[in-house]
């Protein structure tokens, strides 16, 4: 029987938990602390990537297509029309909160798009070495991520620039098992700590570079170069210590949960978020910044968890919706 891999169920245990926190702080205006968790979004594009890109996982395109590509389609259709009708009711906290009322939903129009890549993609992989791999991951991050990201900054954006922006995702999903599979030096390991260590004080962009350099929408979280090298970093870091290490089972089994429960909790804490924050306009109530973020994102994620358990106790429709 082949052994679990314990760090994949860790990272996106702690995407899941990340994600929570950078919705909260964006709705409590907490800008610097918000570009320090935007690295939550590529680590989930890898680690799709590590797996939908194994050619030793066989999957037709059929399958991807009914499994995968219609449950991600049905989700953003059900929970896009939720979000309007919350937005709605809500007299537009969602939109205030979120800068869109369905916007974050962006994220699994990408994700579609990657699926359905990976079929031909896994021809690459496949037999690629890992220097024909590197070249793809570094390629793809210039011109998809680091070209894009600046050309935005610098307000010259063109229609061009855009479309590079899939290349940058193909990068990220690609890199996601270049990590998995590539045997780094302890020099290479190194300098991705450092690159990612840098990134992560300079990500403070809310302070380092104005307000303005902190994009909120998903799509570009994926590519933004600081995000993507933090996420790299943090792989290398849970995948190089937990190695060998098997973890006791009281500490396993609810970040294993925690984990199978990360695309339903992504769905509805946003929803949840546009409420609490509705109620408490309503009744005047002001909470400290650090106190709203710690407090609320706790009570999304357990609120979440609970909800996306629950939907998927529904039979034959719950998968598709949680």
């Amino acid at each position: 029987m082949k052994r679990r891999m314990v760090y994949p169920d860790v990272l996106r245990a702690l995407s899941c938990v990340a994600v929570v926190f950078l919705s909260t702080s964006m709705a409590s205006g907490s800008i610097g602390v918000s570009g320090l968790l935007t690295w939550a979004a590529p680590m989930f594009v890898m680690l799709s990537g590590m797996f939908f890109l194994d050619s030793g996982w066989y999957i037709s395109s059929r399958d991807m297509a009914q499994k995968y590509g219609l449950r991600v389609l049905i989700s953003y259709i059900v929970w896009g029309v939720i979000a309007m009708v919350v937005n709605e009711l809500t007299g537009g906290v969602l939109s205030g909160i979120l800068s869109g009322s369905t916007f974050y939903l962006n994220f699994l129009f990408v994700m579609i798009i990657l699926y359905a890549f990976s079929p031909m993609m896994r021809i690459f992989t496949r037999s690629a070495q890992p220097r024909e791999l590197w070249y793809f991951v570094l390629l793809g991050f210039v011109i998809g991520c680091v070209y894009p990201f600046f050309q935005i900054q610098l307000g010259t954006t063109r229609m061009v620039d855009y479309a590079l922006m899939g290349v940058g995702y193909l990068a990220v999903f690609v890199a996601g098992w270049y990590l998995r599979t590539a045997f780094l030096t302890r020099k290479q390991v190194r300098i991705f700590y450092l690159l990612g260590g840098a990134c992560l004080i300079l990500t403070l962009r809310g302070i380092w570079l104005g307000a303005s350099a902190f994009s909120s929408d998903p799509a570009l979280m994926i590519i933004s170069p600081d995000a993507v090298l933090i996420a790299i970093a943090l792989f290398l870091v849970v995948k190089n210590t937990l190695a060998g290490t098997r973890l006791p089972v009281k500490v396993l089994r609810p970040i294993s949960r925690l984990a199978q429960l990360s695309f339903g909790i992504y769905l509805i804490h946003p929803i949840l978020l546009a409420v609490i924050c509705f109620v408490l306009n309503l009744y005047g109530i002001v909470l400290p910044k650090a106190v709203f973020v710690i407090l609320v994102s706790i009570v999304l994620l357990v609120v979440s968890g609970l909800l996306t358990f629950l939907l998927r106790k529904i039979p034959k429709v719950g998968r598709y919706i949680a």
